[in-house]
């Protein structure tokens, strides 16, 4: 049973586990067996995966792109939307009924195009979130068909990709790190060692290696031992109102038992290291992002 459970969270206190507190990192432990996971535990677990990826909503407007449905756009979008199309007679899109049909043009004029949409979103506050930093949206034969400033891709519902990482060590631990309260989504929110997504020519272990380094510190001796496991798609509705649609490439990494993760971007505002069983339980609670529960999830049911 534990006991005096705190973390150390922005100065403040909440509840979730046994303290001892080393330089920046948090330490969660307990006095009893904590690296087990109750079979309860496991099917909770399986189900949050299970439901990580849900259907579009039915009344938002379908985005057609090569005879394939590749995004939805909520309903309060839809007039702008159409009236930019009115204003400029973009070449790239056109209304058919129901579904926006999206011109199969060369990918760099598709992505000129797309991009003069993203500014135009812009400046209506349509697009929460903005980052100057391009995703690419690839076909079923990963060749890149356009790219346009990342934050459209929920406002337009397109799909994106990521990496996430799972820091663990050999004593059946796992380390997270809690978001900056000044992120763009999920401030002060408990995330994996490591997550990013992979930008415009960016390979994803280019990604993997970024990642590590800017938000806990891994050097790249390190870091290039991450070992790509698996890939999770999730799909959910989120506010401001958008569609994240994103494919989580998944890896774990074994860490040295002298690692003390450190934040190089301010992203990050502290680490703790948990026990298996304790992870869970976070995931269990809602304290960790959706992405990254699906994530640690997945981890723990192939590590118990």
């Amino acid at each position: 049973m534990l006991i005096n459970r705190y973390l150390v969270v922005n100065q403040g206190l909440i509840s979730v586990g046994l303290l001892a507190l080393a330089d920046n990192l948090i330490i969660l432990r307990n006095i009893v067996d904590m690296s087990s996971i109750s079979a309860t535990t496991k099917a909770a677990l399986e189900e949050l995966l299970e439901t990580a990826l849900r259907p579009a909503p039915a009344d938002w407007l379908g985005i057609r792109f090569r005879g394939q449905m590749i995004g939805y756009i909520q309903p309060d979008y839809i007039a702008s939307i159409k009236s930019y199309i009115d204003s400029t007679e973009t070449p790239a899109l056109a209304l058919f009924g129901e579904h926006l049909h999206l011109e199969n043009l060369a990918p760099y004029l598709l992505s000129q195009e797309l991009q003069d949409l993203a500014e135009f979103l812009k400046k209506q506050g349509l697009a929460p979130g903005w980052r100057d930093e391009s995703f690419s949206w690839l076909d079923d034969h990963g060749h890149e068909r356009f790219r346009m400033e990342r934050a459209i891709f929920r406002s337009l519902g397109f799909h994106s990709r990521a990496c996430h990482i799972n820091g663990y060590t050999a004593h059946q631990e796992m380390f997270l790190g809690m978001r900056s309260a000044n992120k763009a989504t999920d401030p002060n929110m408990l995330d994996n060692l490591a997550a990013g997504g992979i930008s415009a020519d960016e390979t994803l272990q280019q990604c993997v290696i970024r990642e590590l380094w800017e938000e806990a510190g891994v050097p790249t001796e390190i870091a290039r031992l991450a070992e790509p496991v698996g890939h999770i798609h999730v799909r959910r509705v989120v506010e401001p109102k958008g569609l994240h649609d994103e494919s989580l490439y998944t890896y774990d990494l074994l860490l040295p038992d002298d690692f003390s993760p450190k934040n190089n971007d301010g992203e990050v505002s502290g680490f703790m290291k948990v026990p298996y069983a304790q992870a869970a339980d976070l995931i269990l609670e809602g304290a960790l992002t959706p992405d990254a529960a699906a994530v640690a999830a997945d981890f723990l049911l192939r590590k118990s």
